[in-house]
């Protein structure tokens, strides 16, 4: 049996002491009228993972394997068995159907998501969700535990995550049977490793990585518009994330032409110094942009070649203008740049990668959570604010919430 503490907010709001803390998982939308627990309730059907405009559809089993990434939205159905003689309207095309079927009634306001996360910092929400016409993936009208992973994952390693979700109703002893969620957490990652022989194209952001056995002098082409050649060692990883975003807060300072390279994230750092290379047809100025303020660099024009070239370990964000640029304005900047470098000084590893640790309300031993936060948007009062956690050896904290067991399926 696994234990879990559930926790009210107010007594959630008392816990300063230690590094643990606790987070909030919202349960939706919720009605105020009382329902019956459904018939046979649980999850059915498939699980459904919308990552950008692409929807990925995996058969729902007791323990269910699969890969995510950041941004990743998880849907787990929840369906029900109708009554003898009992048929319902399902989804937009409104088939009518009975038997084991997509629960589409409403979430009563004591229903509970119980969502156990032993994977260290990677869900940001989870809610009984509704869905609705605009979800083209789900069935219209039914029912969902919802499951957002962080839009960000400062990490070029795999994280394995190892998850379990029930519903369960307070003050009964209704729920639901509990359902693993395993795999594999991660960047989005190359199809190829790093070629020394040809140019590696970068069409979208993804990890590459150097095979064990291989070592050489690696050059990237950032849809023709930036290379940048370095020397690469067996083992090496980087995240690439190339962009021409126009930067309107740094353009609008200025009345000159500006033209943006932006390698975005942290995770672009190299072993060695190597060369970024911006063709242009004659000589330019490179700058660079750090923490929203324009800076100079070292870059050279190579009248042979054609380009602003510039020697850099770490790849940044970079603005490439025709006239030298007045960055006076700049100065008033400064100030609050110099906090920031320091602030991130204090966060940060070695190649400026920058250190993952628990967010605010998460326990760093396993990260257990018990749905029942407020999603602070606009939803009535459900009651459903427990924090679930468990405690600190030095916390000391009022409880006001209640012990529940959850059965634990292997």
């Amino acid at each position: 049996m696994k234990k879990m503490i559930a926790f009210s907010t107010a007594a959630a709001m008392m816990l300063t002491m230690g590094t643990a803390a606790f987070a909030d998982i919202s349960t939706g939308i919720v009605g105020e009228e009382k329902n019956e627990w459904p018939n046979e309730f649980g999850f059915g059907g498939e699980i459904k993972v919308v990552r950008g405009e692409e929807a990925l559809s995996y058969p729902l089993a007791e323990e269910n394997e699969f890969d995510l990434q950041p941004g990743d939205t998880v849907y787990l159905p929840l369906y029900y068995t109708t009554k003898e003689g009992e048929s319902v309207t399902i989804g937009a095309s409104k088939e009518e159907m009975t038997g084991h079927v997509p629960y589409t009634g409403s979430i009563d306001k004591n229903w509970k998501l119980n969502f156990i996360d032993k994977s260290k910092d990677m869900i940001e929400t989870a809610e009984l969700y509704k869905a609705n016409s605009s979800d083209k993936a789900l069935v219209k009208g039914a029912v969902y535990v919802k499951a957002q992973t962080k839009a960000a994952y400062n990490s070029l390693d795999d994280l394995e995550f190892n998850i379990g979700v029930f519903v369960s109703e307070r003050y009964t002893q209704n729920k639901t049977e509990q359902i693993q969620l395993k795999g594999v957490y991660s960047n989005p990652k190359s199809e190829n490793m790093v070629d020394f022989e040809w140019e590696n194209q970068v069409f979208e952001k993804a990890v590459w990585e150097v095979a064990e056995d291989q070592d050489g002098t690696a050059t990237f082409n950032f849809n023709d518009d930036a290379y940048y050649t370095v020397k690469m060692f067996g083992g090496d990883k980087v995240m690439l994330d190339f962009d021409r975003t126009y930067n309107k807060e740094v353009a609008n300072r200025y009345t000159e032409d500006l033209y943006f390279y932006n390698f975005r994230g942290d995770l672009d750092s190299f072993s060695a110094t190597g060369t970024l290379t911006i063709p242009v047809e004659e000589e330019m100025y490179l700058y660079e942009v750090v923490n929203g303020a324009l800076k100079t660099t070292n870059a050279v024009y190579n009248e042979e070649n054609e380009a602003m070239e510039l020697k850099t370990r770490n790849l940044g964000e970079y603005v490439l203008t025709p006239s030298k640029l007045d960055l006076s304005a700049e100065t008033e900047n400064e100030g609050s740049d110099n906090n920031s470098n320091e602030n991130n000084s204090n966060n940060s590893g070695n190649n400026g990668i920058v250190e993952e640790t628990p967010s605010q309300g998460e326990n760093q031993e396993n990260n257990d959570y018990l749905g029942g936060g407020n999603s602070d948007k606009g939803n009535p009062d459900t009651g459903a604010e427990d924090l679930v956690g468990l405690m600190t050896a030095m916390a000391v904290v009022s409880l006001t919430g209640i012990v529940l067991l959850g059965k634990k399926k292997r």
